[in-house]
């Protein structure tokens, strides 16, 4: 694997469309030595759910660790603390562990996500990931974050997506983000 197989990247302007078909070459290649898909999570996760309403400037994922610093070694990324660059292409990953953190039942409700060109991604679950954003909300009183959760479930709903409730509610319980989970919920109810 060399840097041949990105330089086509270049000529993609959009830098969402950039991460994105990025992560997908990468997930592919991955997949192909590892067995197993990276999980993109945080922000690119965000970014793919919302096909760019939210942008963000790195690609977090959970990958091993070993093979995601070869790949990306060999795929002209250079290690600047914990974020892998590649200056040419304007692309930021931050390798953020192996596997999530709330475990194999989460996992296992990961999506996979068409990018287009026959590639796709694995991507943490709609849950996952509005719990994560409900979580940095009442943590650090991000209301962009609040907000990000509430577009979530919106897009999630507008796609046909069926939300599992219980586990959300499990998982606020979990994190003592109840409140702002049941906030939510009504929130988006009355705006219904």
């Amino acid at each position: 694997m060399t840097e041949d197989v990105i330089s086509p990247l270049v000529d993609i302007a959009d830098p969402v469309q950039r991460r994105a078909m990025f992560m997908a070459i990468f997930s592919r290649e991955m997949q192909r030595r590892t067995g197993r898909m990276p999980i993109i999570v945080g922000g690119e996760a965000l970014e793919i759910y919302t096909q760019g309403g939210y942008s963000t400037g790195d690609m977090d994922i959970k990958a091993p660790k070993e093979e995601a610093e070869r790949l990306l070694g060999e795929m002209g990324f250079v290690r600047k603390g914990r974020l892998f660059v590649n200056a040419g292409l304007g692309l930021y990953v931050d390798w953020l562990g192996e596997s999530l953190e709330e475990g194999p039942e989460a996992e296992a409700r990961t999506n996979l996500v068409d990018i287009g060109e026959g590639l796709s991604v694995r991507v943490v679950s709609f849950e996952d990931l509005l719990i994560d954003r409900l979580l940095a909300a009442a943590s650090w009183g991000d209301t962009d974050s609040r907000l990000w959760a509430e577009s979530l479930y919106m897009v999630a709903r507008r796609s046909g997506v069926a939300l599992d409730l219980e586990y959300l509610r499990k998982r606020a319980i979990a994190e003592g983000i109840e409140k702002e989970f049941q906030g939510l919920l009504t929130s988006r109810e009355e705006r219904s």
